[in-house]
């Protein structure tokens, strides 16, 4: 199987409300969407969502990836069944653009599992089945949070991701009256994207010390792996990196140094779905908890995320909730939201259907 064409499409997909994470404020996401077609007439799609804050790639050099070499590479290539080594040269020719690689790589994964006539879960092992996601509520005062929080409860939702990071005092508040009038059956996760110094998290801790949270997401500068792992070892509840967690090479630091007890997988970060694989299954057998999170994303690439969720035996969280932000996404099917999980499709690849 040859691909013959290939098309990538910048999309501007404003949000339906804005929502503030620690220091910066997002109204809307441009992301890039990417549709290959074989000689034999089966299409793949995939999607990028860079990352602009988490590793400097711009939305502007990840269209520049895909137009440019990715394209290059993609047209004429043989799509072997599993598409990783292309995601390798893919790596060696777009090292700096990890999200146009994600969206290249889903495509040719998607591809794939069309011709094999199967969901892609079950190409890579898994079987369909319901998927619990957390949703997330940015950072707001009191009142807004607990009206968003019974807004997701009323929706089925039973895990909530809470944004914090910019004032640790008001961060503890928040939590001790979610837990308060919630009650004990919701899951509260909380991530601090950098915005804490290691005090700052410690006062976190010990102010929130018997509320159950589930996890402390990056609470410190990507680069203050040794305050991580400090952090880590003084902590009840477990630490889980993201921002510091990217590539490969840093999640091997991460391991080798146990500066978390968890890595947040995401496919634009690592380069898709072929890293992200690797990435879970070096940290599984190190022992750390995997979580499957996203940006602001269409239903493409978070039901890429979703296929890959149920196929990993390390994985303990997702928070795949990306597409729940956009005003409206240029891809319909996929996946269904009921009850707080997501349902992937059974139909072959993604389920996907894309119009641009």
């Amino acid at each position: 199987m040859k691909i013959r064409s290939f098309e990538a499409a910048s999309v501007d997909l404003p949000l339906r409300e804005g929502y503030r994470i620690a220091n910066q404020t997002i109204t809307f996401a441009r992301n890039m969407l990417v549709r290959v077609e074989s000689n034999e007439g089966l299409i793949g799609f995939g999607s990028a969502a860079p990352a602009n804050n988490e590793g400097g790639e711009s939305d502007e050099s990840c269209l520049a990836a895909l137009r440019g070499p990715l394209q290059a590479l993609a047209l004429g290539a043989e799509v072997p069944p599993d598409p990783s080594p292309l995601a390798n040269e893919a790596l060696r020719l777009a090292a700096d653009s990890p999200a146009a690689r994600a969206a290249l790589d889903m495509a040719l994964w998607d591809l794939v599992a069309r011709k094999a006539e199967v969901p892609l879960v079950r190409l890579w092992g898994g079987e369909p089945r319901p998927l619990a996601t957390s949703v997330t509520i940015g950072v707001c005062d009191l009142e807004e949070t607990l009206a968003a929080a019974r807004a997701w409860i009323a929706q089925g939702f039973r895990i909530l991701k809470i944004k914090i990071g910019e004032d640790v005092a008001l961060d503890a508040e928040r939590l001790r009256k979610m837990r308060e009038v919630l009650g004990p059956d919701v899951v509260l996760r909380v991530d601090a994207n950098q915005g804490y110094s290691l005090e700052d998290a410690r006062t976190l801790l010990r102010e929130t010390d018997g509320l159950n949270l589930e996890m402390l997401e990056q609470p410190l500068s990507a680069r203050d792996l040794d305050g991580l792992r400090a952090l880590r070892g003084e902590s009840r509840v477990p630490i889980i990196a993201d921002e510091a967690a990217g590539t490969i090479e840093e999640c091997e630091e991460i391991v080798d140094r146990g500066a978390a007890d968890g890595i947040n997988i995401k496919l634009m970060k690592c380069g898709g779905p072929s890293a992200a694989r690797a990435i879970h299954d070096r940290a599984h057998s190190a022992g750390l908890s995997l979580m499957l999170g996203c940006n602001d994303e269409t239903r493409v690439s978070i039901a890429a995320a979703a296929h890959l969720a149920l196929a990993m035996p390390g994985l303990k969280y997702a928070d795949l909730d990306g597409h729940m932000d956009l005003l409206r996404d240029p891809a319909r099917s996929g996946f269904e939201v009921r009850d707080g999980c997501l349902h992937v499709d059974e139909r072959p690849g993604l389920g996907v259907e894309v119009a641009f």
